[in-house]
């Protein structure tokens, strides 16, 4: 696998993750549809830090 497909499975997997967690309660994840839990909030940090690293991957790849 080349380091830029590398780089895009990276930021792909962070938007889903983000994407899940910031949309739990309205797929049916969610304990509790009226408040944004602290389950939530760490899991669309963490799918965030997670398409960070891969933005940043990406793009010093496209700089080399």
């Amino acid at each position: 696998m080349s380091a830029k497909s590398l780089s895009l499975l990276v930021i792909l997997v962070g938007l889903v993750i983000a994407l899940i967690f910031i949309f739990a309660d309205v797929i049916g994840l969610g304990q509790n549809p009226s408040q944004f839990g602290p389950r939530q909030t760490i899991g669309t940090v963490v799918g965030v830090v997670v398409l960070i690293v891969g933005l940043y991957m990406y793009m010093r790849q496209r700089q080399s």
